[in-house]
């Protein structure tokens, strides 16, 4: 018997945005992630919808010459400004304590730093991209404010499963979610016994929102399967 599962989320790993300067002074941001960034269902109490706190931002610990990258003064001291928000969509302030209006700042500090706004879809639909305005600010007066940064979310959606049972002993478990979305697929031949659940794959979504697993049929009488969005 192979039996599929709803699934369960889990908290996503740390992605991150780098602030640096230009060899002319400049403020700029390396966005290291592709958009929209998806957001996990709220494991967090109090928070509803959709959300995390595991984007950081950081101030470059590096110069990286070839790409016109370098650290930031020691002497400034920074903030983050809210400039816009889609409907739908949330950054908490840095006392954790309520949404952000546009104009107000983030405390950041004196670099280097690295800090972990909540960015959260408090109502959102599947498959709709949100998104958030923000520019650098130096309290310090040592760099001038920096360019708008627009980042983007979409909620991470449920995986639906499919199974299909291979000619060579081999069944194929085919999830389908959201595109660059990390998703892992889970195997247990009990039920009853909630810690038995054993990772088999751990998939990143494809470009459609697609990913798939593999394994032989052999050596079970029953298999259950489930797959959790991370």
């Amino acid at each position: 018997m192979l039996l599929l599962l709803f699934p369960t989320p889990v908290p996503a790993h740390e992605e991150e945005i780098d602030f640096g300067q230009s060899a002319a002074g400049e403020l700029k941001a390396h966005i290291e992630f592709d958009q929209p960034f998806p957001l996990p269902h709220s494991i967090y109490p109090g928070v509803s919808g959709y959300a995390t706190a595991e984007m950081g931002l950081h101030s470059t610990p590096l110069d990286e010459p070839t790409n016109d990258f370098f650290q930031l003064s020691s002497s400034a001291d920074f903030r983050l400004i809210l400039l816009s928000k889609d409907p739908g969509i949330e950054v908490w302030n840095d006392h954790g304590t309520a949404f952000m209006t546009n104009g107000e700042s983030f405390y950041l500090g004196v670099p280097f730093f690295d800090s972990h706004p909540m960015w959260n879809i408090v109502s959102g639909t599947t498959g709709t991209v949100y998104s958030i305005s923000f520019k650098l600010h130096d309290v310090n007066g040592v760099y001038a404010d920096s360019d708008p940064v627009t980042i983007s979310f979409t909620p991470i959606a449920p995986a639906t499963l499919s199974i299909q049972d291979n000619p060579d002993s081999t069944i194929t478990i085919t999830m389908q979610g959201t595109a660059d979305a990390e998703y892992i697929f889970q195997r247990t031949t009990n039920l009853l016994s909630p810690t038995n659940w054993i990772i088999v794959a751990t998939n990143i979504a494809g470009e459609d929102g697609s990913a798939t697993f593999t394994e032989s049929k052999l050596g079970s009488a029953q298999r259950f399967y489930r797959c959790i969005n991370h």
